[in-house]
């Protein structure tokens, strides 16, 4: 990131600087950025990084037949930097650069590439070198040593990997296991002796998930591990991930095939906000964007605010009295406000919030009615409705459902990610019926986001799913499926990725569907059949992705947000940087993430700050009488285990 090694001109090899008019592809009032690059071998994938050091605004371009070129860049002091892509087996030395570049001019920096050669890599979108438990400072905690090996020494072959593989690693990354230092969200774990891994296996399926009991199934199906097995894998734990055991990272053994054309025209903006530490002192991540009427991208920002940018100009605006930016956001195109979850209503131009109390948590979408709604991981689906501003509930009856992401087709029907089901759940609310479709054999097995296209086919990828192993035992990760709802018809393709984690699927205006594992946006093409593959900027996993009416894909790093220094930031991938004519973002009129278009009626009410009560469930008898058919968990089920079971 910002910290790559900055050296002066002459040892960039040759620097020329040049101002010229720019290309009639550009918008008046930017400025473009080319040069060229030598000493590079087949194999090898430079990009060039410039980072606005005025407006935390940075740009990435692929380096393709020695030649690269930015465009749109905000004029302003520059680090211009050029660096291998994420995820390659052939390196260099880092090198970089310090420009100013001013509106409408056209500056020139050609690169040599010095120390290429084979560099050793790890899958994953979680950036190790970075090893702050909380935020970056400058003093960081020293990294703690790592070797990266092959899948097998750390995974010993046998039984007890075999049941790991459909189990434990069904949901989690392969590094978690391996990297035994403790690190917040997901980075690393505590560490664990026989009698802690004991206890978590044990939890698993003895405990509800997210702690909820009243008709709620176990964490993890204990049919996919009985008690023999059990005692197999909690062995298997002990012995290879064992408490002193070091830390350790997954090889990478393979770089997916790339379209090194396609990959020439594209480029990707990152918009950064960081926050006051004296206000935040653990550095939370961001999680979803949205568009709003004036062309500006919201982004929610957990465990700290929600954040405006106009990507015209850079500048960025902090909401931070809301308790947290959540997981989800969905800007109000009938009056320029905006709702983040837990159901949060913030009016940008007072500044006052109105929060509902026992409502949200996770996805939230507007349907054609410009009615909200929004999903529990508890196991409830909840509306919004615009008309008599009151919420509505329903309790999920589909085993261990925990609704994660959402959406709404163009029959305004909602769905919902499973989660551990292998499968999505449809809500009409119309008939207030559930339906539940399987799209993959595999269980368990993750789901994270959907997407909707043209046709109301539904999109969904697996996040993991190990199980898909090459006969060179490289594991190919999850995939990309479409479901059918009318006839139940499920169409699966692998990413090409090595131990891809696929959180998302999402449809552009020509109907290509976007993917985001570890590390990369893919987008397939319907049409061909065919995956393109374009490396993110930074290593990181995505969430959520949104896309506009030109096709430009706006996404948020995790991983890079939370470890790498990124803090906060959105991040949009331009497919051709050619055919931009604004930097604005806008919904797709009439497109799958943008219902409300349809809707001409009243504005949502007042933002007052007042707190607002969202009340019981409709089906509460419905529910209890298929807990019961069910067999399900009653008031008096244990959510809770000791460390001696």
């Amino acid at each position: 990131m910002k910290t790559v090694m900055t050296l002066l001109s002459a040892a960039i090899g040759v620097l020329a600087l040049a101002i010229a008019p720019v290309n009639a592809d550009q918008i008046s009032g930017y400025a473009q950025l080319t040069g060229n690059v030598t000493g590079s071998e087949p194999g090898v994938l430079p990009v060039v990084y410039a980072y606005n050091t005025d407006k935390d605004v940075a740009y990435t371009v692929y380096v393709v037949d020695g030649k690269y070129r930015a465009v749109n860049l905000i004029p302003g002091s520059y680090d211009v930097t050029i660096r291998a892509a994420v995820d390659q087996l052939e390196g260099f030395t880092p090198e970089t650069v310090t420009l100013q570049i001013a509106a409408d001019a056209k500056v020139t920096a050609d690169f040599v590439l010095k120390n290429v050669g084979p560099v050793p890599n790890y899958v994953n979108g979680l950036p190790y070198e970075a090893c702050t438990a909380n935020r970056p400072t400058a003093a960081d905690v020293p990294c703690e040593p790592y070797k990266i090996l092959p899948y097998e020494e750390i995974y010993p072959p046998g039984p007890g990997r075999d049941i790991m593989e459909r189990t434990c690693l069904a949901c989690h990354h392969v590094q978690l296991f391996a990297f035994n230092t403790p690190r917040t969200y997901g980075g690393g774990r505590a560490k664990k002796d026989r009698a802690a891994w004991e206890y978590n296996v044990g939890r698993k399926v003895k405990r509800t998930g997210w702690g909820l009991a009243l008709g709620r199934a176990s964490h993890f199906d204990a049919e996919l591990l009985p008690p023999e097995d059990r005692e197999l894998l909690i062995d298997y734990l002990a012995e290879n991930f064992a408490a002193d055991a070091p830390s350790r990272l997954v090889q990478l053994r393979s770089e997916p095939e790339l379209d090194l054309q396609a990959l020439k025209k594209a480029m990707w903006v990152e918009y950064i906000y960081h926050e006051d530490p004296e206000k935040f002192p653990v550095w939370p991540w961001p999680h979803r964007v949205d568009f709003d009427n004036d062309g500006n991208v919201w982004l929610a920002y957990n465990n700290c605010c929600v954040v405006r940018f106009d990507p015209r100009t850079g500048e960025s605006t902090a909401f931070d009295e809301g308790g947290g930016g959540g997981y989800g956001i969905a800007a109000d195109h009938t009056d320029g406000t905006v709702w983040y979850s837990p159901l949060n209503h913030l009016d940008p131009e007072t500044g006052l919030i109105d929060r509902w109390q026992g409502a949200g948590g996770g996805s939230i979408k507007f349907d054609s009615k410009a009615n909200l709604w929004m999903v529990g991981m508890g196991g409830s689906v909840m509306e919004w409705e615009r008309k008599t501003n009151s919420i509505k509930t329903w309790k999920v009856p589909v085993v261990r459902s925990w609704p994660y992401g959402m959406i709404v087709d163009f029959t305004d029907k909602v769905w919902f990610a499973d989660f551990f089901t292998s499968g999505v759940t449809r809500f009409d609310p119309e008939t207030e019926e559930f339906k539940h479709f399987n799209l993959t054999k595999e269980r368990p097995s993750s789901i994270r986001r959907l997407g909707v296209d043209s046709r109301n086919m539904i999109w969904a990828a697996t996040y993991g799913s190990p199980n898909r192993r090459q006969p060179d035992g490289r594991n190919m990760g999850g995939s990309l499926f479409r479901l059918n709802p009318e006839t139940g018809d499920v169409m699966q393709r692998n990413l090409g990725i090595e131990n891809s984690n696929p959180y998302n699927a999402e449809a552009d205006p020509d109907d290509n569907i976007w993917v985001n594992p570890d590390n990369y946006l893919v987008k397939y093409d319907q049409k061909a059949d065919t995956m393109t593959r374009y490396p993110a900027p930074t290593r990181t996993d995505f969430v959520k992705t949104r896309i506009t009416r030109d096709g430009a894909v706006w996404t948020v790093y995790r991983n890079a947000g939370h470890y790498a220094g990124y803090g906060g930031s959105a991040a949009v991938l331009y497919p051709d940087k050619d055919k931009i004519t604004t930097l604005a973002a806008y919904h797709p009129e009439n497109g799958a993430g943008h219902h409300a278009s349809k809707y001409k009626g009243r504005p949502s009410p007042r933002v007052t700050g007042d707190v607002k009560v969202s009340y019981g469930s409709r089906n509460d008898k419905e529910f209890e009488e298929w807990a019961m058919e069910n067999d399900l968990p009653g008031p008096d089920f244990e959510t809770g285990i000791t460390d001696t079971e």
